[in-house]
Parts: structure tokens; sequence; C-alpha cells
């Protein structure tokens, strides 16, 4: 692991070297500051580069750690844990039983046989439960696509519930409308403007006037929803404290 210093404060980096990058470029996450740099390029250099973008990489990396202080966390997949589900937490009880099962009543209840370690215990409710959550969002997401089809007057050929690294959701010439499950997390009301967002582009393939004139004849005043994804996409989902067993 690479660092960039300046002062007091230390930015840990990865570095990749590439023969296709012909200049510098940085990504941050929550997670991690990447670089990446032509094949050739040498450490003076790459300091230098870092250097001029310093007051970027200060800023974003404290802006970066705010969202990651924000972000919910869970240490353990047990009775007392809160999940994150559309846009509030509820509890979470694990019962012991013949075979896995995931119901909501008020909160999520798991239920599934005995297991020999807490850390299998715990990944063994957390897939039970994001297939679940996965198939919700399905369910409630094929409603939307129905109403916001009709009142478009156009049609939606399928709906895919699938990670995406860099949008919320698409909607293809097909009609096909994708959609990142980590949707999930936030309010109904948000992914429900994300679906009527999506099958606009079945009408305007861009985002100009037309296309937002379009959402809002279909939507109304969607302003509130589209600044919340913009705001709060580090709170759709939850980072997990790795367990320590000595």
């Amino acid at each position: 692991m690479n660092e960039f210093q300046l002062g007091k404060v230390r930015v840990p980096y990865t570095l990749h070297r590439s023969t296709a990058a012909t200049r510098m470029r940085i990504e941050m996450t929550m997670d991690e500051m990447r670089v990446t740099v032509p094949a050739d390029a040498n450490d003076d250099a790459i300091n230098a580069a870092l250097y001029k973008k310093r007051r970027w990489i200060i800023e974003n990396r404290a802006d970066l750690d705010d969202k990651l202080a924000q972000t919910h966390k869970i240490a353990r997949f047990r009775t007392g844990a809160k999940i994150p589900f559309w846009g509030r937490l509820v509890r979470l009880t694990t019962k012991t039983g013949d075979a896995v099962s995931v119901a909501y009543r008020s909160g999520f209840v798991v239920t599934l046989p005995d297991q020999p370690s807490p850390s299998e215990h715990d990944d063994i409710v957390e897939a039970a439960l994001q297939h679940w959550m996965r198939d919700r969002l399905g369910q409630e997401a094929r409603r939307f696509c129905q109403q916001y089809a009709k009142r478009l007057s156009t049609d939606c050929s399928g709906l895919r519930i699938v990670p995406l690294s860099t949008r919320w959701g698409s909607c293809g010439a097909n009609g096909i409308v994708s959609l990142d499950w980590h949707l999930v997390f936030a309010p109904k009301r948000v992914v429900e403007y994300v679906v009527a967002h999506e099958l606009a582009h079945r009408i305007e393939r861009n985002h100009g006037d037309a296309f937002w004139k379009t959402v809002r004849a279909a939507f109304g005043d969607y302003e509130r929803e589209h600044d919340w994804l913009a705001r709060n996409e580090h709170l759709l989902g939850y980072k997990r404290i790795p367990l320590t067993i000595e």
C-alpha cells in the first residue's frame, strides 16, 4: 500500500500501472483511493502529480470520511442488530430451525439451522437477507414498471435487479429496465422515481429539457427524490465490521 502525505495528513492508496494510461487518474471511494498511471511513470513524477492534486485529495478524503462515519455498521447478524430497509432501520431476530427462511413481521425474522461458528452463522443470515430483499425490490419495481409504462404509453419488456457500479438504473432500447439492488435500502418513493426516470428514457433518450418534462408529467415533482439520491448514496447499504475470533 502506498501513501500520500501532506503535513500530518496521510492518505493510503493503491497504485496501478497501465499501458493504456496516458496520464494519472485518481479514483476515490469511501474504502480506498486508487491511482492509475502510465506504465513507465517513475516515483518522482507520481509524487509530483499527486502534490498538484493535493487540495482535491484532502478535501474529498475528508468528505468521504464523513460519509463513511454516517454509514450504518453491522458487527453481527444476530438478534438485536439493525438492518437498513426502505430508508429506515429495522430489527433483526434470528431463530434456530430446520431450514433457512426469511420473514418480515415488524422486522426481519431469519430462521436457520445451528452453525458451527459465529462467522458462518452471520454469512448465512446476510446472504438470506440479501436474497429476500432483492426479491422484494423486484416485486415493488415490477409494480412501478407497470404503473409508469401505462402513464407514459410505452412498455417495460423486462426487469433486472443487478449490481450497477456507476448508476442506479438503466433502460435499454429493448425496454428492459435494470436497477441496482442497493435501491432496496432507499425509501420506496425514491425507487418509484428511479423507475419513472428510466422508463421516461423510452420517450426521450437524453437528459434534455424534454426528458425532465416527461418525468414530471408522469411522476410529478421529482426534485426531492432526485436530490435525496445525490446526497445520500452512501446510506444505501451498510458496512460489515469484520468479526475477530481468538
